[in-house]
């Protein structure tokens, strides 16, 4: 596969061919480095807002391929875009089942470390089959590494993480607070200024005095009955 590229005074054109095929173990290793010295390199020019992280992924990768040529690796920008994120994918699946492992070795488990395993084990476990402890060992070192500087960037105010990095700790030594002050007449900042005098508390409502009970009704007696007998008559 051949590209035309430009250089920066778009006067020349150098034509590069890219190999194909699988990836050696030496291309492999030249991009971790190259991966390693583009974030290294963005960190330090962070504090300028015109270029380093904020470049667009494109111009990253294109630099990513720069270095590698200079290496010897002859790949394409897409190329060391999409090795990389392979790269990522298994490395983040052997290092979670590694961290299984370390947690159940204490239970007597049975369960064997990744480098133990034969390549048909792990991809009955959905592993991948054939990453290298090497290439392992180095992408550790590079996301240990990456995950440091992030975090020691973001504690000093540099902000911006790799997207390829998760659970990274956010580090915060003091609470933010707003630094913005609005204009206001002099009469209005005095007032804002003078202290808030303390509240006084309302006086409690007095409870109503209790009444008597209302007195009991009185029960008349039933009336009496005076009828008397009639008197007879004799006939």
């Amino acid at each position: 596969m051949h590209l035309m590229m430009d250089d920066q005074g778009g006067n020349n054109a150098v034509t590069r061919e890219y190999r194909k095929g699988n990836w050696t173990v030496n291309e492999t290793m030249v991009l971790i480095e190259a991966k390693e010295m583009d974030y290294e390199r963005r960190m330090k020019r962070s504090g300028d807002h015109s270029e380093g992280r904020n470049k667009p992924t494109e111009l990253r990768w294109k630099w990513v391929e720069d270095y590698c040529w200079g290496k010897g690796c002859l790949r394409s920008q897409n190329q060391c875009n999409d090795k990389w994120d392979n790269l990522m994918r298994d490395y983040k699946k052997v290092r979670e089942y590694q961290r299984k492992v370390a947690e159940r070795e204490g239970n007597d488990s049975k369960q064997r470390s990744y480098w133990e395993m034969e390549k048909n084990e792990r991809k009955e476990k959905n592993l991948p089959s054939n990453m290298l402890r090497q290439i392992y060992d180095r992408l550790e070192e590079v996301v240990e590494k990456k995950g440091a500087q992030t975090v020691a960037a973001t504690a000093g105010g540099g902000g911006g993480s790799d997207p390829n990095i998760t659970n990274l700790p956010y580090v915060m030594d003091r609470p933010m607070v707003s630094t913005f002050q609005p204009s206001l007449p002099p009469l209005l900042q005095h007032q804002l200024s003078a202290p808030i005098p303390a509240a006084i508390p309302l006086p409690l409502p007095q409870a109503s005095p209790q009444l008597p009970p209302p007195p009991a009704p009185i029960i008349q007696p039933p009336p009496l009955s005076y009828a008397q007998p009639l008197p007879t008559i004799d006939v």
